[in-house]
C-alpha cells in the first residue's frame, strides 16, 4: 500500500487589481463565500456483522460586513464512484467486486436518515442557517456514518480479499433554495478492507518547514494518521527518502511506531516526525524562498 502525502509545500495568491463600479443607494452585493471539508474513514469486513465508522463534514462559510448576519444552507452526498441506482458500493480495484454500503447523515448508522443529493428540494438533505453575529466567518458540523453489512444486505460472506474503496461527493448549497450557489465538492474516501489487511482511517497531510537560516534550534514538524489492520496482523510503516535536501537544508523524516508492530482491528496511529537540525544557512538569496520534496509512506503487511 504507498501513497505519496504532499510535503513542505507554500503556495503564493497574486490578485489581479480589480476595477470597483460606484453603487447607488438602492444597490448591495453580497459575497457570501462557502466551502466544505470532510473526514475520510475506513472499516474491516466481519462476518456477520456491521461495521459502522465515522466521520465528519465541515460547512465554513464568510460574509462581508455588509452582509446579513444569517445564511441558510444545504448538504448534500453523491452515490459515490460505483453507486447502481440508489445503492452505493465500494469496489475491488477495477474488478466487478462490489460490496454494498449505506449512508446516514448522523453520527448514529440507520435508513431513516440516508444522505442523498437530490437536484432540487430539501429531500434526504442536511439543511440549517448559519448565525454569524458580529463575526465575519462561521463553521458548521455535521457528522455522518457508514456502515458495511458482513454477509448481509446482499453483500457475500466470504467476499474476494482486498481492499474495496468509493469516493463520495459533499458539496454545499446556500443560501437554501434551488437557485443557492454549490460550493466544489469535498470528497469521502470509504475504505473496506476484506481478510488480512490495513485499511487507512486518515491520511497524512502536508508538512512544512518554516526555517530561518543559522536558526539555533531545530525545528521539529509531526503529524500522525491512523491505520487499521486485522487483529495479530504484523505491520510495519516506512517513509521514503528518509532525508532529503530542499533549498540547501537537510532534513530527515522518522517513522513511529519502528520496527514490526501487530493489529488490534481498531485504530493505531503512525506518527511521521520531521527534524531540519540547527544552524543550517540554506540557499536562499532572497527575502523568503519556498520548495518541495515528495515522500512515500509504505505500510507492508
Amino acid at each position: 500500500m504507498k501513497f505519496s502525502p504532499l510535503s513542505i509545500l507554500i503556495r503564493g495568491i497574486a490578485w489581479p487589481a480589480l476595477a470597483m463600479a460606484a453603487l447607488t443607494s438602492q444597490q448591495a452585493w453580497a459575497v457570501f463565500s462557502c466551502s466544505v471539508t470532510a473526514t475520510s474513514t475506513g472499516v474491516l469486513y466481519v462476518t456477520p456483522a456491521s461495521q459502522d465508522s465515522q466521520g465528519v463534514a465541515t460547512l465554513t462559510c464568510t460574509r462581508d460586513s455588509g452582509d446579513a448576519t444569517t445564511l441558510t444552507y444545504r448538504l448534500k452526498a453523491d452515490g459515490g464512484l460505483n453507486v447502481t441506482g440508489t445503492q452505493r458500493r465500494v469496489r475491488l480495484d477495477a474488478t466487478t467486486n462490489y460490496l454494498r454500503y449505506s449512508l446516514t447523515r448522523a453520527a448514529a448508522c440507520g435508513n431513516a436518515s440516508n444522505w442523498y443529493a437530490p437536484a432540487t428540494g430539501t429531500t434526504n438533505v442536511v439543511t440549517g442557517t448559519l448565525n454569524f453575529g458580529a463575526a465575519l466567518s462561521q463553521s458548521v458540523n455535521v457528522s455522518y456514518c457508514l456502515r458495511t453489512r458482513g454477509g448481509q444486505g446482499g453483500n457475500p460472506a466470504a467476499p474476494t480479499a482486498g481492499v474495496y474503496t468509493d469516493i463520495i461527493n459533499i458539496t454545499g448549497q446556500f443560501p437554501n433554495n434551488d437557485g443557492g450557489a454549490i460550493t466544489p465538492p469535498a470528497s469521502i474516501t470509504y475504505s473496506v478492507g476484506v481478510n488480512n489487511q490495513c485499511v487507512l482511517n486518515s491520511f497524512p497531510t502536508q508538512m512544512v518547514f518554516n526555517y530561518t537560516s543559522f536558526s539555533p534550534t531545530p525545528q521539529v514538524v509531526a503529524q500522525s494518521f491512523n491505520l487499521r489492520c486485522s487483529n495479530t496482523l504484523p505491520w510495519t510503516a516506512s517513509v521514503s527518502p528518509a532525508a532529503a535536501t530542499v533549498l540547501g537544508l537537510n532534513y530527515t523524516i522518522a517513522v513511529s511506531p519502528a520496527g514490526t508492530t501487530s493489529g488490534t482491528g481498531v485504530n493505531q496511529a503512525v506518527t511521521l516526525t520531521g527534524t531540519m537540525p540547527a544552524g543550517q544557512a540554506g540557499t536562499c538569496n532572497t527575502g523568503t524562498c519556498t520548495g518541495t520534496q515528495a515522500h512515500t509512506v509504505t505500510i507492508t503487511y
